[in-house]
């Protein structure tokens, strides 16, 4: 599995303008061949050593699972991606650059489908 994380810092005041972006785009990515999931995760907290809590800023991430780093790639260089991201938006809603984190993985688990039994 290969994971790449989009991390997008919002300005202040801006979540909702910027969540009703999100909600409104382009879903050509969940056709792409190797695609596995997608997930936007709001700002949260950091937990440090011992437990102490900060705040985690006002990043938000969006992060996609995909079968491999091939898959990635090909939906990164293809016409779907391109049209998916060449719409205009408000760029007042950002506090800064975004940037991606790309993670082939280790191991993963997941749920299992049916319970466990006792």
């Amino acid at each position: 599995m290969f994971i790449s994380i989009n991390h997008i810092p919002v300005a202040a005041g801006r979540e909702a303008d910027f969540e009703k972006m999100f909600r409104e785009r382009e879903r050509a990515v969940e056709d792409e061949p190797g695609f596995l999931s997608l997930d936007v995760l709001k700002p949260g907290s950091r937990m440090l050593m011992g437990g102490q809590m900060e705040s985690a800023g006002n990043e938000y991430q969006v992060l996609t699972r995909w079968q491999d780093e091939k898959a990635f790639r090909n939906w990164v260089h293809s016409d779907a991606f391109k049209k998916a991201h060449s719409r205009e938006f408000d760029a007042t809603i950002f506090a800064g650059r975004s940037y991606l984190t790309l993670h082939p993985a280790v191991e993963g688990v997941s749920a299992s489908a049916e319970p466990a039994k006792a």
